[in-house]
Parts: structure tokens; C-alpha cells; sequence
């Protein structure tokens, strides 16, 4: 009788060890899915706080760089090389921090994206013929498309 019971006691504390077993592999499963879910919102907030700050600098710079183009159009006008010189460097320095010129080649195929097209002219239909106006972007966003003129479809 004692080993029946001591069997019996076996079995029970095994059974108990299989539902300890089960439980902790569980506890492991939750608690490796909900790393993988901090994770996953840390990373879209960071996205997201990078795509804030990517739009804040963009719309700061768009009303400014028409007041810059101004700028830059007195200085090429200018005798003062002085001046060119810190215009250019300072549309330098604005790039450095990840605006970019949108100034597209002749032969370009227009992209309504990037591309105004302000008037027509003959050349190959759909491409740029002639940058009228260098267009800006920052990052993805384009703050100012390029103003061309474009050939046009037949």
C-alpha cells in the first residue's frame, strides 16, 4: 500500500511540475510578445516623432525660402560679390541640414510631384524644357515644386 501511495504521489507531483512547466513557457510567451510590443511602439513613436519634426522645419521653411529666392535673385544681380558669396553660403549651410534643390535637367520627364509647369514650349512632349525657378524639398516633403516650362504632348 505504501508504494501505491507513493506512486500515486509520483504521479501527482509530476502532474504538478507539467502544469508549473506549462505555465512558466506561457509566462515566457507573454512576456516575450509584450517586449516585441514595446518595441514595436517605441519604434513608431520615434517615426513619429522624427515625421513631426521633419513637417515642423518644412512648413518653418516655406514661407521663407520665397524670402530667400528674393535674396538670391538680388544677389545674382548684385556688384557686391560679398554679398553672392553669403547668399551662397548660406543656401549651403541649408542643405547641410537636408533641404535639397529640386532642379531638374532639360529631357527630365515632368513629375507633377516635383514639377510646375508654367508655360510650353517645342521639345520632346511630356519633358522639361527650361528650370525657371529651382524647386526646394525637405526630405520627402516638397516645400516648393520647380516652376518649368515643358514640352507638350502632341
Amino acid at each position: 500500500m505504501k508504494k501505491d501511495a507513493q506512486l500515486a504521489r509520483i504521479e501527482e507531483l509530476e502532474a504538478q511540475l507539467e502544469a508549473v512547466t506549462s505555465e512558466l513557457e506561457e509566462s515566457k510567451t507573454a512576456q516575450i510578445r509584450a517586449l516585441a510590443d514595446l518595441q514595436n511602439v517605441q519604434r513608431r513613436e520615434n517615426e513619429n516623432k522624427k515625421n513631426w519634426v521633419t513637417l515642423g522645419i518644412a512648413e518653418f521653411l516655406k514661407p521663407l525660402l520665397a524670402r530667400f529666392g528674393e535674396l538670391k535673385l538680388g544677389a545674382e544681380h548684385s556688384e557686391d560679390n560679398d554679398i553672392k558669396k553669403a547668399v551662397n553660403n548660406f543656401f549651403k549651410e541649408l542643405e547641410k541640414t537636408g533641404l535639397q534643390k529640386i532642379d531638374p535637367k532639360k529631357g527630365t520627364l515632368i513629375n507633377p510631384d516635383f514639377h510646375e509647369v508654367l508655360m510650353t514650349e517645342e521639345g520632346k512632349p511630356g519633358t522639361v524644357v527650361k528650370v525657371l525657378e529651382t524647386g526646394w524639398r525637405f526630405g520627402e516633403t516638397v516645400l516648393t515644386p520647380a516652376k518649368v516650362s515643358a514640352a507638350q504632348h502632341s
